[in-house]
């Protein structure tokens, strides 16, 4: 079952839960599937904490922003002034597209998806739907994202093709849609994004003009007040997630997205409700329901995991999370936040390819480092992870500092590393040496000078015992062998 919001028509019946905006009563339509309704708009909004009772569904209370934010909405999507003034949909100014695009914005315009009036208030049809969200957002015809009145003077100057002031830049830092779980992928997964402003009727702008000019204003400010990598994330949180939305939105689509890199993006993201993290993740990768037996339901987690090997991609493993004790599932994450080992970068790669058997997982193209004394190309690469401030250190210094700039993105490791040719490896927990113990690098999935590792240890098999994940920076490989994990 899929519900919109939209103006009432002639078999309405006349006692239906409505609102009114703009002189029309609006209602919950139902369609059997996505397929079956009418071309529509996604609305993308931070709820807050105040809440209200819900008008249109018997059930728990919705944020008091969401009639606010669905007036901007519908108000600046409406009206034919707001598109032309503000939106050029052909970049060589062909009249024949341009009002072709403003008619086909204002059509999808009459039908909206709201979480709060369009998700089923009870399980399971809400969990249902809440898996379908990357379809639902991917699937719509535009994306409007309406952020608080303390974003208006940002908006009005991007609208205006004007550059972002310092202040206004600061008050993206403190809006609650930078930093909530489900925006990420509200946002990524849009074919046609656009910004609004609650309390603003006639105002809207291109996603693209506004991220870029967001970006731009970040990085003169840096530049301005001689921000390095470490400083800047640890003062500018909200800002440093904007510019991570803003590379993957320009440069990912969502069926290259990897899992990791949905588990890095989502490391500084909250959400109300601990399921709420994965389904968010879920609707990050992809726009397909799992296939599942009939009658068959699973934990968020197992949704998601199950999601990613059916993509065959197993770069899920690389969190910090606990294992399973079933016999030959040790590398198998338990049901909880999965949590990157380590959040807060752009990742690259498709995914971790891979194959799960019966009594182990068989991962392609991981890299064994040699153990021994950096050398200098591994030194190079893990000072240039460190910073500027790297220049002329030697490796143990290198190794503390490159510590410093984990712990800065969110590592929660133990802080000792193992000593590779190539590089550094920082495992979760504190390492017991033992005899087959060994680190593989994934070639799949890394950031730049370095990539997620296991940690291993060999026996009598050609199957490795999992011991734990970490962090490696140094010299990336660019091929590696195949590896099975038990």
């Amino acid at each position: 079952m899929f519900r919109l919001l939209e103006p009432e028509n002639q078999s309405t019946p006349p006692d239906a839960p409505s609102i009114v905006m703009f002189g029309k009563r609006w209602v919950i339509c139902e369609y059997a599937q996505i397929a079956d309704a009418p071309t529509y708009t996604c609305l993308s909004y931070a709820w807050g904490e105040e809440k209200v009772r819900n008008s249109l569904n018997e059930g728990p209370e919705i944020s008091a922003r969401t009639v606010p934010s669905l007036r901007a909405a519908v108000a600046s999507s409406q009206s034919q002034s707001c598109w032309s003034d503000n939106i050029k949909f052909s970049h060589r100014g062909e009249a024949d597209k341009e009002e072709a695009a403003q008619r086909a914005a204002l059509k999808a315009s009459r039908a909206f998806w709201i979480d709060a009036f369009c998700v089923p208030p009870y399980d399971p049809d809400r969990a249902a739907c809440l898996q379908e969200m990357g379809r639902i957002f991917s699937a719509a015809f535009q994306v409007i994202v309406v952020l608080t009145s303390q974003c208006s003077s940002a908006i009005k100057r991007v609208s205006h093709t004007e550059g972002i002031e310092p202040c206004e830049l600061l008050s993206l830092e403190r809006e609650d849609w930078v930093s909530r779980t489900w925006t990420y992928q509200e946002a990524v997964n849009s074919r046609a994004l656009y910004f609004s402003v609650e309390d603003e009727e006639n105002l809207i702008v291109s996603g693209n003009d506004f991220l870029r000019t967001i970006v731009y204003a970040i990085e003169k400010y840096k530049e301005f007040h001689e921000f390095n990598n470490i400083a800047w994330v640890q003062t500018h949180p909200g800002l440093n997630n904007l510019e991570m939305l803003l590379a993957d939105y320009l440069i990912a689509d969502y069926t290259d997205r990897s899992a990791y890199q949905v588990m890095s993006v989502m490391g500084h993201r909250i959400s109300e409700r601990p399921e709420d993290f994965f389904y968010a993740m879920i609707g990050s990768i992809t726009t397909a329901s799992s296939i599942l037996e009939v009658g068959e339901t699973l934990p968020p987690a197992e949704y998601f995991m199950s999601v990613c090997e059916q993509k065959g991609d197993f770069s899920f493993i690389y969190n910090t999370a606990p294992r399973s004790e079933i016999d030959g599932q040790g590398w198998r994450p338990l049901e909880e936040k999965f949590s990157a080992v380590l959040p807060g970068l752009i990742i690259f790669g498709s995914g971790e390819a891979g194959v799960r058997e019966t009594k182990y997982l068989k991962l392609e193209n991981m890299f064994r480092p040699i153990p021994g004394a950096i050398a200098a190309d591994g030194l190079k690469a893990a000072s240039w992870f460190m910073g500027p401030q790297s220049e002329g250190l030697l490796s143990d210094a290198v190794a503390s500092g490159v510590l410093k700039r984990l712990r800065v993105l969110g590592f929660t490791g133990c802080g000792e590393y193992l000593e590779f040719e190539t590089g550094f490896f920082f495992p979760q927990s504190k390492p017991q040496l033992s005899e087959g113990l060994f680190v593989a690098i994934s070639c799949e999935i890394n950031w730049v000078t370095g990539g997620p590792g296991l940690l291993l240890r060999s026996n009598s098999s050609d199957v490795n015992d999992f011991v734990d994940v970490g962090a490696f920076v140094g010299r990336n490989p660019k091929s590696g062998q195949e590896i099975k994990v038990r």
